[in-house]
């Protein structure tokens, strides 16, 4: 363990050596999460993935959305808790995830709620009324979704785990489940790309309205992280107002 440890710090002076004041020693990890970061025509794309890039470009950086990777979100996220230098975006930042990463941004706004499908309407004006009707709710692992919920107190009886966002579609299409626990925005995105119509879902409960960020592995050099911070600011700032 020493001795790879030690290999890692040396490829990682290496490449400082290479590259100063660059975010080159820096791995960066995205998942499907559109309209911020997903793939189209065999491409990474997105909002963020461009405000990557501009970041890439801006610290001189010999990176490219080539060079992220794709990774399904559970995978990433524990890459992210686990691996030095290892970025996540786009991440929900809560006070729960706060002091597991270091975070650059933030990048977009999002608001995560509980969607209902047309064909099965529910109403409810707490989560204690979801709870007392039994409603089941699709989640995804280590998700804001899931993680709001269970922070709330909702029962993990009724939280049914899916593989991916689209799995977790087809549960609520096909009545498997009551809910689906996720971003209003990105859940619309989702839908409309399988081919339903824009009012195939009904967000009935917000959970929480949060910005998103780059959450990267707290072992990570603060240097690095405040390289990418100034970075943004500086592209941020730099671009027309819309």
């Amino acid at each position: 363990m020493i001795a790879v440890l030690c290999l890692w710090l040396a490829m990682v002076a290496n490449v400082q050596a290479d590259w100063p004041g660059t975010l080159a020693p820096l791995t960066f990890i995205t998942e499907e999460y559109p309209p911020y970061n997903y793939i189209d025509n065999q491409q990474l794309t997105g909002e963020s993935i461009d405000l990557l890039e501009a970041i890439f470009a801006a610290t001189k950086t010999p990176l490219s959305r080539h060079d992220v990777r794709y990774y399904p979100w559970v995978r990433g996220y524990e890459l992210a808790l686990s691996q030095p230098n290892t970025v996540l975006f786009s991440t929900t930042r809560t006070p729960a995830r706060e002091s597991n990463f270091h975070w650059v941004g933030p990048i977009a706004q999002d608001r995560v709620v509980l969607l209902a499908h047309h064909d099965a309407p529910v109403t409810i004006d707490s989560l204690p009324q979801a709870i007392d009707q039994g409603l089941s709710v699709a989640v995804i692992r280590e998700d804001i979704g899931a993680q709001a919920l269970l922070e709330a107190g909702y029962p993990e009886n009724l939280l049914v785990p899916a593989i991916d966002n689209r799995s977790a579609l087809s549960m609520l299409t096909r009545g498997r489940v009551d809910l689906w626990a996720y971003s209003e925005d990105v859940a619309a995105w989702i839908a409309e790309s399988e081919g339903y119509p824009k009012d195939d879902l009904i967000p009935i409960h917000t959970l929480s309205e949060s910005s998103l960020y780059f959450a990267i592995n707290q072992a990570t050099d603060q240097r690095l992280v405040t390289l990418m911070q100034q970075a943004l600011d500086r592209v941020l700032a730099e671009r027309p107002q819309r």
